[in-house]
């Protein structure tokens, strides 16, 4: 009996098949997995505000003006120690949830980082950035309450069972370096 030498070719097709399998298997294992949502890394913040929005006194003289500048994101120096929001709202329609960080101005700092712990029955959770009012604070300053700000929204799609359901998040404030869990609920529509 003669072993015939494998060949390059054979090599290369064995490793890739290799390699194919851990990736599904990986794949997999992210698919049984929760769900996390990263903010991403630019965001067009729309047109700049009108003089009701930020009156031309505080665009001179107050924070974030000509004096004060910085004003898309403040600094977090000596001048002007950090006063950020942790905030949540929803629980309109089909905005079950939705969380920010902001500044001292209701300007969208770092989002928060998002994580189900728990789907919903009859239905999927979507996200995405956009514009809520803030009715809760997880903690920091309370002073954007009952403004808009914007964030991550979470939605429900779908139809809820008889008695509602519910969902289980985790928010993951990286400025704050804590997160809380939230139990969602879903009412039966």
């Amino acid at each position: 009996m003669s072993s015939a030498p494998v060949s390059l070719a054979s090599r290369l097709a064995i490793a890739g098949a290799a390699l194919a399998m851990l990736a599904a298997s990986v794949d997999l294992a992210l698919a049984q997995s929760s769900v996390t949502v990263y903010p991403r890394s630019k965001i067009d913040r729309g047109p700049p505000p009108d003089f009701q929005t930020y009156p031309l006194w505080e665009r001179i003289f107050g924070f974030g003006g000509m004096i004060y500048p910085d004003y898309v994101s403040p600094d977090n120096g000596a001048k002007h120690p950090a006063q950020l929001a942790y905030l949540t709202g929803g629980g309109e329609g089909n905005l079950v949830f939705a969380a920010a960080t902001v500044d001292r101005l209701c300007q969208m700092e770092q989002a928060p980082e998002i994580t189900v712990l728990d789907p919903p029955a009859g239905g999927k959770l979507s996200f995405d950035l956009g514009h809520f009012t803030a009715t809760r604070p997880d903690g920091g300053s309370h002073y954007c309450l009952g403004r808009q700000v914007e964030g991550w929204r979470v939605t429900y799609r779908g139809r809820p069972p008889r008695g509602g359901t519910s969902a289980t998040l985790r928010v993951a404030y990286p400025h704050k370096g804590l997160s809380y869990t939230h139990v969602v609920a879903i009412p039966a529509r």
